[in-house]
C-alpha cells in the first residue's frame, strides 16, 4: 500500500516539526509505503528552508510544495492537484499542530482489509501536557459512542481517501469558503458521501492536537458558534439547494434556540454555560445567515 500523508502548513515550523516527528516513533505495517506532500501556504516560502533540513533525520520522503495563494481552500486544492501526480493508493489530510498515535498505520491497515470502504477517519483528542481539562473545543465535536460508525462527512484533521476516488469524481473545496477560514471540509465530504461514497470512522484511527490558549474563552466559543451558524446555512443550501435549503437552516435555527434554552435550565452540567452560549449564537448566526452570507469575512489573511 502506497499512502501520501498531506499536511497544510503556514507559519508554524515548531509545530510542524513536532508534527512530523511523531512519524518517526509510529509502528509502520510491512509492505507500507509512506510518503509526504507539504503545502507550505506562505508567499516567502517559510517552511522551505526547515523542510530541508529535516529530509536529512526523516524516515520518509517529503514533496515540498509552495501555495502563495492564501487560504486554507487554496492550500488543500493545492494538495488535489499535487496527489494526482504522486504514485499512491491513498491519501490523507493531516492537521500540521497533530501528532498520530503510534499505532494509527497498523489500525489504519486492519480498516483497509476488513472493510470495503475508500474514506476513513478517525477522533481528534485535544491534549494539554496530557490532560483534557477545561477543553472547549469538545463543544464542537463529533459525539460518537461506538467503536465503528458510518457518517455522512469527515474533518481534514484526520482523514484517509482512496485516490480513485479523487479521479472519479474531480471534486475541489469550495472557494468561497475561504472566506470562513472553516467548513471547506464538511461540505467536501458531505458531497462525496452524497455521491455514493461511505465514510467509516473508526476509534481506533486518532491523532492527537495540542491544546490553543486562545480557544479557551467563552468569546471564541461565541464566535466560532456564530460563525457555523452562518456556515451551516451555505452548506445546507449547497447541498439540498437554495429554497429547502433555506426552510432547513430555519428549522435548524429554532432547534438550537431550544437547546440554548434547554442547556441554560441545567447549570450544574458539564461545560455550563459555554454549551447554552454555543448553541444561542449558532441559531444566530442561521437566523441571520441569509442577510450577512454574501458579505461575510472571517478569514484574515
Amino acid at each position: 500500500m502506497k499512502l501520501l500523508i498531506c499536511i497544510c502548513t503556514y507559519k508554524r515550523n515548531k509545530i510542524l516539526n513536532e508534527c512530523l516527528m511523531s512519524f518517526n516513533k509510529a509502528v509502520i505495517p510491512f509492505n507500507f509505503e509512506i510518503k509526504f506532500l507539504i503545502i507550505d501556504n506562505t508567499i516567502n516560502r517559510n517552511a522551505k528552508y526547515y523542510i530541508d533540513g529535516i529530509k536529512k533525520k526523516f524516515k520518509y520522503k517529503i514533496y515540498y510544495i509552495n501555495e502563495k495563494k492564501r487560504g486554507i481552500v487554496n492550500a488543500r486544492n493545492r494538495c488535489l492537484k499535487e496527489v494526482k501526480k504522486i504514485n499512491c493508493n491513498y491519501f490523507s489530510f493531516l492537521d500540521d499542530d497533530c501528532k498520530i498515535d503510534k499505532n494509527w498505520f497498523v489500525n489504519l491497515k486492519k480498516v483497509i482489509k476488513t472493510h470495503k470502504v475508500k474514506i476513513i477517519t478517525g477522533p481528534q483528542i485535544h491534549n494539554s501536557n496530557g490532560k483534557n481539562n477545561n477543553n472547549l473545543e469538545i463543544i464542537f465535536e463529533k459525539k460518537i459512542n461506538k467503536d465503528k460508525k458510518y457518517i455522512n462527512w469527515a474533518a481534514t484533521n484526520n482523514v484517509i481517501i482512496g485516490k480513485n476516488i479523487l479521479l472519479s469524481s474531480n471534486l475541489k473545496f469550495d472557494i468561497n469558503l475561504n472566506k470562513f477560514g472553516m467548513g471547506e471540509d464538511q461540505l467536501f465530504f458531505l458531497q462525496l458521501n452524497k455521491k455514493g461514497h461511505q465514510i467509516l470512522w473508526d476509534k481506533e484511527i486518532k491523532v492527537y492536537e495540542r491544546k490553543h490558549s486562545h480557544r479557551s474563552t467563552i468569546r471564541w466559543v461565541a464566535d466560532r458558534s456564530f460563525r457555523l451558524g452562518i456556515l451551516g446555512n451555505y452548506i445546507d443550501k449547497k447541498i439540498y439547494g437554495s429554497i429547502i435549503g433555506n426552510i432547513i437552516n430555519y428549522f435548524k435555527s429554532m432547534y438550537y434556540l431550544l437547546l440554548s434554552i434547554l442547556a441554560a435550565l441545567y447549570p450544574f452540567q458539564k461545560l455550563y454555560p459555554y454549551k447554552s452560549v454555543s448553541f444561542i449564537f449558532r441559531s444566530f448566526g442561521r437566523m441571520l445567515s441569509p442577510f450577512l452570507l454574501k458579505n461575510i469575512m472571517f478569514y484574515k489573511k
